[in-house]
């Protein structure tokens, strides 16, 4: 599905996070085969050489960096073996996830068995070349992720399964021991193989722990892990830079930059956040320094050009912000971008303009590292606490899954021996030789004051590692006068004291007058992190206080600019969930004030999209308050759907009692919306309330036609006849509707046969397997292909609208089963990832997914988000389990074979 340099880790785009194929993985000729697909050889002309291993020392000239850069050697086996993933704690010690069990061999027997490990690396001399190890902890199962928490006493890590926390015991010899072991989430990385789970574990800015391939976050309150949820981002790696925004990737996609705060897309359950948020590097052309044959699909056109090189992403893995102070000032910022199938790392430089980032390449015909050793893998990379830049060397031949892997490219493991050896594995940092790399630190023995100096530190390490040392070890009063004088010193480093003001959040300690001291819209970065972080003063008693801070500059009619226009909208709905009446009312009037200050075309939808976010569950109370105003001409449609799709009947019912009182304009605005809303919902009996509304006041029904027929619209040929039990009395005479031509146009769009059936869950055990596929989707598949059932680019095709979910059983059983292979074509448009991959492993093998557990996911698919086909039922999966077997996955021509 990948390419040999595709890694367990930088998995292919799925249409959903689901349970893999387990098992022997021989179990057919090779499951990434295609039929249709002609594996030819390489060209004749193709001059690959072998693979030989490269030991550590002479694997240097092998690479090649820009000048003024040399690559030095931190660690290599026998130190380490297999590493995948480190972390540094606060005295410099690296921390090293040991993939040992990953592929033992070309059909991946053994990777069950408990071979992994995790080391700890000691630079005693500050050469930067690891003098020491010692094991941390032995015997895991594909362990994926590290990293340190409570004050460098525990650290965090995830196997193949969970996520745990380990109390750390220092030793006389300055070398950790492993303490008790508890765990933090046993569903962490559940289900999936090695290529597909969650991995990463950043400690951001917003004092949350991220991952890469999950749509979950961590964070300690009151002494124990909390999780909440938060948007499904990346593959493998994950990293922030200055201003906490998150970057991830995908095997094919360099970069996707993330251009607001974590979680806000997905905060209001009852609005889809429609706007773009996302930043891509358009240009992603790769050049390599070697051939590179040894890909899953290279006998495909697309992916090597005519002399075997690698031109386009194929095992994308990991990224690094740098925010080092050892490489030159025009570096900082800038992207590091792995591709182990092209052994390089790739340059990017980040632009911000008007909120918006641009990701460039900051070379043409040439990247910042490359090798020409084919077996070193650069699979993650760190800015390190002495400024350098670390790059994680898996070191192997064969990256790519036996449940994926060509026969094309086990002929080319097979002819170059590159299955053996493994256990192999190197650690380098990139020095740039104008300047020494900065000394080790040993923060775990800094005081609170310089701890709160470190915030400030030009290295972005020093100053993310103080923000959590300072929170983990709660110094109390010490710490928090500092870092309140930090804030409000307007001299200081803006960095610094947005690391305070969030430092000062994880204490529980900031205040009203932390925030006014920060929000400066002349730093619009600061004040907008400021706000962010007030929203943990939204349910208290000093609310009010932070809204006032808001509203005063709001007040004076003053512009925002973009970045903090965007955190204010997004934080002030919070604070309307205030339970003190006043602060509620506040809290609208400063919303409606921000919704109101200039916007570009571009940024107004967003802007309301962030409102919203903000207003779960408050959406009917807001549009009370702005029904009657310009801002609620703009974003009165959203606030209704968000109440409609609420499920609420009292709020529905109030939404109709608010369109029944309302006068004027405001009126018949809100009679279209709410219909047009009520289309797109299909919401049979509040279409027949709005008719009755309307039944008496011809304005009122004209409203409504218009609405109706919008919404009939926007639904193109996804539409389907609303049924009625009877023609109502506005479309019965001209009395009700008086234009004939819109009169028959809206009659056309209802069957009032009797006939019609709105729903085809029309049993209890229809509905009952529906909400039991509501709830296994959410856990299967809702990460990628989200609640609202839209996909996402790079990851996942739709499933709104998918012919694929709604066409005959049996074709989407068989493609639940075994996986389908794209490119796929969704209602009329083509997804076709670049590696032209298996775009969904399938389910038949996972002991989890049981056929009644499968029957409900793909009852509720087919009956959720517009969606309308009937019910699949437990017995109909196990007909089709029965009189099938496993095989590959599935190819389009072959699923249109399928009745």
């Amino acid at each position: 599905m990948k390419s040999m340099s595709r890694l367990p880790f930088r998995p292919a785009a799925l249409l959903a996070i689901i349970p893999c194929l387990i098992g022997d993985h021989t179990l057919f000729a090779q499951r990434g085969d295609r039929d249709g697909h002609e594996m030819k050889p390489p060209p004749a002309h193709w001059k690959i050489p072998d693979a030989p291993v490269v030991s550590a020392d002479k694997a240097l000239a092998t690479f090649a960096v820009p000048e003024g850069f040399r690559v030095e050697l931190v660690a290599a086996e026998p130190m380490n073996h297999d590493p995948v993933a480190l972390a540094f704690d606060a005295n410099g010690r690296i921390w090293v996830v040991e993939m040992r069990g990953y592929m033992p061999d070309i059909d991946g027997h053994g990777e069950d068995q408990p071979t992994g490990r995790i080391s700890v690396l000691v630079d005693d001399d500050g050469d930067g070349k690891a003098d020491r190890n010692a094991v941390f902890l032995d015997g895991l199962v594909m362990p994926r992720a590290v990293a340190l928490t409570a004050g460098d006493r525990a650290m965090l890590f995830a196997d193949g399964e969970s996520l745990y926390e380990v109390a750390i015991v220092e030793g006389p010899d300055g070398l950790p021991k492993a303490g008790e072991k508890s765990v933090v989430d046993a569903d962490y990385a559940k289900g999936g193989n090695p290529e597909h789970k969650p991995n990463g574990l950043r400690h951001a800015l917003d004092n949350w722990i991220y991952s890469s391939k999950c749509d979950r976050r961590y964070r300690r309150v009151g002494g124990k892990w909390v999780e909440e949820k938060t948007e499904f981002r990346g593959q493998w790696g994950i990293d922030q830079d200055d201003f906490g925004r998150l970057f991830t990737n995908t095997n094919s996609n360099c970069v996707s930059a993330e251009e607001v705060a974590a979680g806000v897309t997905v905060a209001n359950p009852n609005h889809e956040f429609r706007s773009p948020v996302t930043a891509k590097m358009k240009n992603q052309r790769m050049w390599p320094a070697r051939i590179t044959p040894g890909i899953n699909r290279g006998y495909l056109e697309g992916f090597l050009n005519d002399q075997g090189f690698l031109i386009q992403p194929t095992a994308v893995s990991g990224l690094a912000v740098y925010r080092g102070d050892q490489f030159p000032a025009e570096f900082r910022g800038n992207l590091f971008i792995n591709e182990p199938g092209g052994n390089l790392v790739k340059r990017a430089i980040i632009a911000e303009k008007d909120g918006r980032l641009t990701i460039d390449q900051a070379y043409d015909g040439r990247e910042f590292f490359t090798s020409t050793d084919e077996r070193s893998r650069i699979v993650n990379s760190y800015t390190a606490p002495d400024g350098t830049l670390y790059l994680v060397d898996f070191y192997r031949g064969i990256l790519q899954h036996a449940a994926y892997m060509t026969s094309y490219l086990r002929q080319q493991v097979q002819e170059r021996g590159l299955d053996k050896p493994v256990g192999l594995g190197r650690i380098w940092r990139v020095v740039h030789e104008g300047r020494e790399p900065g000394p080790t630190p040993r923060l775990r023995e800094a005081s609170v004051a310089e701890l709160v100096g470190h915030l400030s530190h030009p290295n972005g390490w020093w100053r993310d590692t103080a923000q959590r040392l300072l929170v983990e070890r709660a110094d109390g009063a010490e710490a928090v006068g500092a870092l309140k004088k930090l804030v409000a010193d307007s001299a200081a480093s803006p960095l610094g004291r947005m690391h305070a003001v969030w430092t000062l959040e994880g204490l529980g300690a900031l205040s009203p007058v932390d925030v006014a001291a920060a929000f400066d819209p002349a730093q619009p970065a600061l004040a907008a992190q400021a706000i962010h972080a007030a929203e943990s003063l939204a349910l208290g008693d000093k609310a009010g206080e932070v809204v006032s801070v808001v509203s005063g500059y709001l007040e004076a009619g003053k512009p925002l600019p973009v970045v903090l226009r965007r955190q204010v909208l997004a934080s002030l709905g919070r604070f309307s969930a205030s339970e003190t009446e006043s602060v509620r009312d506040a809290a609208f009037a400063a919303l409606r004030l921000a919704l109101a200050t200039p916007a570009d075309a571009k940024e107004a939808p967003l802007g309301r999209d962030l409102a919203l976010s903000g207003l779960a569950g408050r959406e009917l109370a807001f549009l009370k308050s702005v029904a009657d105003t310009d801002a609620g001409r703009e974003i009165s449609g959203l606030l209704i759907a968000a109440v409609v799709k609420s499920n609420d009947p009292a709020a529905r019912q109030e939404l109709l009692t608010l369109v029944s009182k309302a006068s004027g304009g405001a009126q018949v605005r809100l009679m279209g919306e709410l219909a047009r809303v009520a289309v797109a919902q299909r919401q049979m009996a509040l279409i027949d309330s709005l008719f009755s509304l309307a039944a008496s006041d011809a304005k009122l029904a004209d409203s409504l036609a218009d609405g109706l027929l919008a919404g009939r619209k926007a639904l193109g040929q996804k539409f389907k006849p609303l049924p009625l039990s009877a023609k109502p009395a506005v479309l019965a005479t001209a009395d009700g509707l008086p234009d004939e031509k819109k009169r028959d146009q809206v009659a056309a769009m209802f069957d009032f046969s009797g006939k019609a059936a709105d729903s085809f869950l029309k049993t209890d055990e229809h509905r009952r397997l529906f909400e039991l596929g509501k709830q296994q989707y959410a856990v299967i598949c809702g990460a990628c292909h989200q609640p609202h059932g839209k996909g996402q680019e790079f990851i996942s095709p739709p499933l709104v609208d998918s012919e694929w979910v709604t066409g005959p059983a049996n074709r989407l059983i068989a493609l639940a089963l075994d996986g389908a292979m794209g490119p796929i074509t969704v209602a009329g448009k083509t997804y076709t990832v670049p590696e032209i991959q298996p775009v969904m492993p399938g389910l038949r093998l996972n002991p989890e997914i049981t056929d009644e557990k499968m029957a409900a996911m793909l009852t509720y698919i087919r009956n959720e988000w517009g969606n309308a086909a009937p019910p699949i039922t437990p017995d109909m999966v196990k007909a089709w389990r029965d009189k099938t077997e496993v095989r590959a996955p599935y190819t389009e021509a072959e699923l249109k074979k399928i009745k």
